[in-house]
């Protein structure tokens, strides 16, 4: 049933309800969702070749494009059997829909190629945040401007994924299997944890903070690697290079995915670094702030216009907003 939903989706063949459907099937289980993306990549793969062929031909030879198709794929000597399921002058929308039944129902070897050679998934995030399931249950929070990009071949040997920008992330633990993520010229490995990574291209440091658990934090090219538990952070320094762990006294740090804000007698330079890195803005400070400006204060969910307006109406701000760019002019604390 499912199956045939998958090929008329993927066709274009659904209706409204139908693409509703099948999103909730496809949501309800992370199994359900590889087999979808698993669907749809062979269905790409095979739509490619097809299109690139009948463009050479008037006629096509379903059994010779499935020989040609096995050829190109194969690494292996193993005869595939081919038989043909529809009559060669077929309309293009039905041999799309037989090439898709012949792809996901011939053999493992084929599925087993594309899922654990070929296919990327990947996450991309740009004014937005997002939150990602993996396969085996672990779970990710994208910041803006990130990305996470992990292969099919997720949870058989290991669980790997690469990481750009920031996130935070809820490992299911698998005691054979570690979790390792790549970001920059780092790496992160655990068993089963959370903790948050910052590895932003255009940032000095690499960040890892851990909430719950034990995680390893390494950085090969130096041979440098430090062990982290909860309540820990550890910093990688690009330009020195330096890795270095410290206990973690920012409760600000995940701040970017609660949207909770808390600032007890902090002066204005760090509250404006805090802004900053949650925002992802660029407040600016004149150097002529006196350090009596401190503040205390919480926020909930607010927006960065109710956060200055409230800092404004307490420290007597004037400032000027110019897109991302915020120059705050004179403060009368």
């Amino acid at each position: 049933m499912q199956d045939d939903l998958i090929i008329r989706h993927l066709t274009g063949e659904t209706s409204a309800e139908e693409d509703k459907q099948l999103h909730a099937w496809v949501a309800l289980l992370p199994a359900n969702e590889r087999y979808y993306l698993h669907a749809k990549k062979i269905f790409e793969l095979s739509s490619k070749h097809y299109a690139e062929t009948s463009k050479e031909k008037l006629t096509i030879n379903l059994d010779q494009e499935w020989n040609h198709f096995i050829n190109t794929i194969s690494t292996s000597k193993k005869e595939v059997p081919v038989r043909s399921i529809i009559p060669a002058n077929s309309s293009g929308r039905w041999l799309r829909i037989a090439a898709t039944l012949l792809l996901i129902a011939v053999s493992g070897y084929v599925i087993n190629y594309f899922v654990f050679r070929s296919t990327d998934i990947q996450f991309l995030t740009t004014d937005n945040t997002l939150s990602v399931s993996l396969p085996d249950g672990s779970k990710i929070m994208l910041n803006k401007h990130s990305e996470l990009i992990y292969t099919s071949a997720y949870g058989n040997k290991d669980r790997k994924v690469t990481l750009k920008g920031e996130g935070f992330f809820e490992v299911e633990k698998d005691a054979l299997r570690p979790f390792i993520i790549s970001v920059n010229n780092t790496q992160v490995e655990v068993l089963g944890t959370s903790f948050n990574v910052q590895g932003y291209d255009n940032r000095s440091e690499i960040e890892v903070t851990v909430q719950t658990g034990v995680v390893r934090f390494s950085v090969p090219e130096v041979k440098s690697q430090v062990k982290l538990t909860a309540g820990q952070k550890g910093v990688y320094a690009k330009a020195n290079p330096k890795l270095s762990s410290t206990v973690n006294s920012d409760i600000n740090f995940l701040s970017w995915n609660t949207r909770k804000i808390i600032f007890v007698e902090n002066d204005l330079r760090f509250v404006v670094e805090t802004l900053n890195k949650i925002y992802q803005v660029n407040i600016t400070l004149p150097n002529n702030i006196p350090s009596s400006c401190s503040v205390t204060v919480s926020f909930d969910h607010q927006t960065l216009e109710s956060v200055l307006n409230v800092l404004k109406s307490t420290l007597n701000l004037t400032y000027t907003i110019n897109g991302n760019q915020i120059e705050i002019t004179s403060a009368g604390c």
